[in-house]
């Protein structure tokens, strides 16, 4: 696709977001006329083929990845103009264009072990009014399923970025990194990865609110732009990324969604086998989520997770099915903001992270507290519970 189409097929995406307001539960936090922050739910676009890129994975023969794409651009398989990102790990490849001739080519290559179109993604989760802190709270979230010191351990958010001098987050900038090449570094211009952090890690301090696992390090992996706008390949790039540089132990939240695609998924796995915990975010659409990725993922430490209120009834927006492991908070969740600011909202992306920081606490052995009422399918979802 020309870049002029790629703009406008963003552009539609971001008008595509939906608000969804609803009542705060303030718990000494006041409210201000200040602008809505804009958010992209589960949108039409999620899993919107990007046309003429892909992602390519090589076969793995223990070759040097830039051996072989070298080789592809020499034999004019691949133009070098048309490279986005080089993918090195277990798995190695690229992203790019190609055109329908080179798609050709390349299917019946034998370098070549897999070939997906890039997609669009979509953060799984509606913010809602930024709100004003007078003492600190315990959002009820974190009251429902429990919290602990999360000092010395790391959770590793790929999202829009985060508020990197929060006063309530810390945040490791150091180890940050930006996959989306339409904007720079790693700060929250859009608010969605900031509202993840707090709900995993912000810290008990006197000011703000409470996280689960408070003062947990946060490492940013930013593949969203400011309008909360990314492809697939970012997202891709960002998995490996963790591969490489978490260590086992570590936590990585996901709340963000595509169609299916088998190279994300496995890439997930790899993770996961690393002793890496994944928590990912079921979606809002009211659907089954064994369609979408990395939801689908069912594996060793991956945690997809559902959405319910301060009732434990089911969140009607929800994402629901088989993939499904527990469900959390995610109903009226104030949390940080972009900015330093603090904020609310609704949406599986603030299920997620809830889990993310109990797994972060206790791992696998995080313990439930019984299930929610209402839920879609006929297995109704465990409530994750430290």
């Amino acid at each position: 696709m020309k870049a002029t189409k790629f703009q406008k097929a963003v552009s539609f995406f971001a008008l595509a977001s939906a608000f969804s307001l609803a009542g705060c539960q303030k718990e000494a936090l006041v409210e201000e006329p200040t602008p809505k922050i804009t958010a992209a739910e589960e949108a039409a676009n999620t899993g919107k083929i990007i046309e003429g890129e892909y992602i390519v994975v090589f076969k793995d023969k223990g070759r040097n990845p830039t051996d072989i794409l070298n080789k592809l651009v020499a034999s004019k398989k691949v133009n070098q103009d048309n490279i986005k990102f080089k993918l090195e790990g277990n798995l190695n490849g690229f992203t790019g264009k190609l055109t329908k001739t080179q798609l050709q080519e390349l299917k019946g290559n034998a370098e070549i072990a897999a070939i997906e179109p890039d997609q669009i993604i979509s953060a799984q989760g509606v913010t809602a009014t930024t709100v004003t802190t007078t003492t600190q709270s315990v959002p009820w979230g974190v009251s429902m399923v429990g919290s602990g010191d999360g000092t010395g351990k790391t959770a590793w958010i790929i999202d829009s970025g985060v508020s990197t001098t929060h006063p309530d987050l810390n945040v490791d900038v150091a180890r940050s990194a930006n996959f989306n090449p339409n904007v720079s570094g790693v700060e929250d211009g859009y608010g969605h990865g900031s509202m993840v952090a707090g709900i995993i890690g912000a810290k008990n301090n006197s000011v703000g609110v409470v996280g689960v696992a408070p003062n947990a390090k946060i490492v940013a992996l930013r593949v969203l732009d400011n309008n909360g706008a990314g492809s697939l390949s970012y997202l891709v790039k960002a998995v490996l990324h963790v591969n490489t540089y978490a260590k086992p132990g570590d936590v990585v939240n996901i709340s963000l969604a595509s169609g299916a695609s088998s190279i994300l998924d496995n890439y997930i796995k790899q993770v996961a086998a690393k002793g890496i915990f994944v928590a990912i975010a079921a979606g809002n659409s009211g659907v089954d989520c064994s369609n979408n990725s990395p939801q689908r993922v069912n594996a060793t430490n991956v945690y997809t997770v559902s959405a319910m209120d301060q009732n434990k009834y089911f969140y009607n927006a929800s994402n629901f099915g088989a993939p499904i492991d527990r469900a959390a908070p995610g109903v009226n969740i104030t949390t940080t903001g972009k900015n330093g600011t603090y904020t609310y909202g609704h949406g599986t992306s603030f299920a997620a992270p809830h889990v993310a920081g109990l797994l972060l606490l206790r791992g696998n052995a995080i313990g439930t507290n019984g299930t929610v009422i209402g839920d879609k399918d006929s297995n109704a979802d465990r409530i994750a519970k430290f």
